[in-house]
């Protein structure tokens, strides 16, 4: 069995996909699954922290901007062009943002099973090289998007694996992860149940999902959530 299949094959038997290269989402997640890595958006309130999450900036950063994405959905490659480079030198760097990903490969439909393989990669990246080497490798991911989802997914994707240090072993081991399978696959079911995303990008603002077309719209909510952390600080202290 192909890396692919085999990977597609430890997806489905945990989604509700119909098979591997099919053309459609397949439906909701299998609800028995469980995140390896902490408590649900409800339970943790606000600040929707999970010991699982990719984050970039400041834990005490006094707004959480979430981004629920596909590394095959075209939008999410503009978004990651022409959005998050102002999200991350306006807010992220100057401590008032805290960013976290969080994959949603259900988008597009025809690809699902390339996002899934690729968002197991970059989590399996982590373990080696930290959140940098996983944002790194969601970077390129999205700005190479056309060559390995419509090429050799397998052999692009290990060319991504070995510009980042990482070994065509270490990629196979990758593909056996069902821990990391396991978060994905959390993610998608809150995605669905939680917040009924309406599709990818979608971006949370302190958990309330904000329409995002362009920087504009996004730095609006932001502005908007920082004014109100700034007036309930005055009012506590």
């Amino acid at each position: 069995m192909s890396n692919i299949l085999r990977a597609c094959a430890l997806a489905a038997s945990f989604l509700a996909v119909a098979a591997c290269g099919a053309s459609s989402d397949g439906g909701q997640a299998a609800s028995g699954s469980q995140a390896t890595g902490g408590a649900s958006a409800a339970e943790t309130g606000k600040g929707l922290a999970r010991a699982s999450d990719m984050v970039l900036g400041d834990d005490s950063a006094p707004v959480t901007v979430i981004e629920y994405a596909s590394v095959t959905c075209g939008g999410c490659a503009q978004a990651h062009e022409t959005i998050i480079p102002d999200l991350k030198s306006e807010y992220v760097d100057t401590g008032k943002v805290r960013f976290v990903f969080r994959e949603y490969p259900k988008a597009p439909p025809s690809f699902v099973n390339q996002s899934y393989l690729a968002s197991i990669m970059a989590r399996c990246a982590a373990d080696k090289g930290g959140k940098e080497a996983y944002f790194l490798i969601i970077d390129a991911l999205l700005k190479t998007q056309r060559v390995w989802i419509t090429g050799d997914t397998e052999a692009e994707l290990k060319k991504i694996f070995q510009q980042a240090g990482l070994s065509n072993d270490y990629y196979d081991a990758c593909l056996k992860r069902q821990d990391l399978l396991d978060i994905i696959t959390a993610n998608v079911e809150e995605a669905e149940n939680t917040y009924e995303i309406p599709g990818t990008p979608t971006f949370l603002v302190d958990g309330e999902i904000v329409r995002v077309g362009k920087f504009a719209e996004l730095k609006a909510a932001i502005d908007e959530a920082l004014g109100e952390e700034s007036a309930s600080a005055e009012a506590d202290g």
